[in-house]
């Protein structure tokens, strides 16, 4: 089980920033300036499903008894994903200790939430499918995840095919007291 988590960005932004975070208007405004690295590559619709999906995590969260202190999460991987390097031109990581956050204030979607709710929600992607597809966990569920799926790696996504996109655990972190302190420090 990892015991960190950690957060990939654009140096030249800054770390812990989100797309959503200000609105669907300046979302789109972000998005059009986008050239360079994987996240120029979305698909045109990437907005809209950010907001939905967000929205879908953040009830399940509550419903499972999360408690989130923010409207949109910020995002990061459980344990170290190099492979999520090559979304930004400049990159740059923060690593926090999985210890120091909130247990109710902390998702988990396995692998990476979009691919996740794709897969659930898309019969043609029947071939990666999961049962924990589709779902969000809770820090008490991740050893119990682990052991029944295996802890993704780019590894193993390049050599098993039915774990082609399953590169990492997402961790959604929907407060800002741990933020505000790293924030302060990077």
């Amino acid at each position: 089980m990892p015991e960190f988590l950690f957060h990939y960005y654009e140096i030249d932004h800054g770390p812990f920033r989100n797309i959503t975070e200000h609105g669907y208007e300046k979302a789109e405004n972000i998005q059009r300036r986008i050239s360079k690295g994987w996240n120029s590559k979305r698909p045109a619709n990437y907005i809209d499903l950010r907001f939905s999906l967000e929205s879908r995590i953040k009830e399940q969260f509550i419903l499972k008894g999360g408690r989130p202190g923010r409207n949109d999460p910020f995002y990061f991987t459980l344990g170290e994903c190099d492979w999520a390097k090559s979304w930004y031109v400049n990159p740059g990581v923060i690593k926090i200790p999985l210890a120091d956050f909130q247990p109710d204030h902390i998702s988990f979607t396995y692998p990476d939430s979009m691919v996740s709710f794709q897969f659930y929600d898309e019969p043609k992607l029947a071939t990666y499918r999961k049962d924990c597809n589709g779902r969000v966990f809770l820090l008490s569920e991740i050893k119990d995840l682990i052991d029944e799926y295996g802890l993704p790696s780019e590894e193993k996504s390049h050599a098993v095919e039915e774990c082609k996109y399953d590169k990492y655990i997402e961790a959604q972190v929907w407060d800002d007291a741990v933020i505000n302190q790293y924030k302060s420090k990077a």
